[in-house]
């Protein structure tokens, strides 16, 4: 073991310093802070990014939530408006059923013993409907009464007999006739007009 000893004066003898710093030490330390704020960075702004695909697809989501809400609106509406036009049409074609009903009823019901019914016909001339039936009798009096009665009827503008004749060899000693029925029909709105005397609907009996 050996001890140094130094003999110069105090004012000749080197400083010493408090630190010694090495720069290599120095060195690798900066990497590391510098490394370490990196990976601070990245981690921050790798939850930044996971917050917004978050936020993103959160959005995305109410978006297609959104789309489904309006696809549907649009096909309720689509189908309300089917639904209104086919309600509009039945209106159209059932707006008389009731009156139509009434009339038979009341047709079966003022029908003499001794007469029939053939044919119940409706036709459409200028605009106006009219209700022809057709039938036969073995009386002139039953065609009578038959054609008093339906004048009775308060749904009837007008009630005329058309034609009477005899019935054919094979049906003796009875009389066919017609007769034409101006009922009170509800008006049709924006209804294209048929031909004059176009058959619309016929019956038989």
């Amino acid at each position: 073991m050996s001890i140094k000893i130094n003999l110069l004066p105090a004012e000749l003898r080197p400083k010493r310093k408090l630190i010694s710093f090495d720069r290599r030490v120095v060195l690798v330390f900066m990497i590391v802070v510098a490394a370490a704020a990196m990976v601070s960075y990245y981690l921050v702004t790798v939850k930044n990014l996971k917050l917004q695909e978050e936020e993103l697809r959160t959005w995305v989501q109410a978006e297609k939530t959104l789309q489904k809400t309006v696809d549907l609106q649009n096909e309720v509406n689509r189908l309300r408006d089917n639904v209104k036009k086919r309600v509009d049409v039945i209106r159209d074609l059932t707006g008389d059923t009731e009156l139509r009903f009434s009339i038979l009823q009341h047709i079966n019901a003022v029908i003499p013993t001794n007469l029939w019914l053939t044919r119940i016909s409706e036709t459409e001339e200028e605009g106006i409907v009219y209700l022809t039936i057709e039938g036969i009798s073995y009386y002139k009096k039953d065609i009578s009464t038959f054609l008093a009665s339906l004048q009775t009827y308060e749904n009837f503008k007008s009630v005329s007999l058309e034609s009477i004749r005899p019935a054919p060899l094979e049906i003796r000693d009875a009389y066919e006739y017609s007769v034409k029925v101006e009922p009170r029909f509800i008006e049709r709105k924006e209804e294209a007009q048929p031909a004059r005397g176009t058959t619309r609907r016929a019956t038989g009996r």
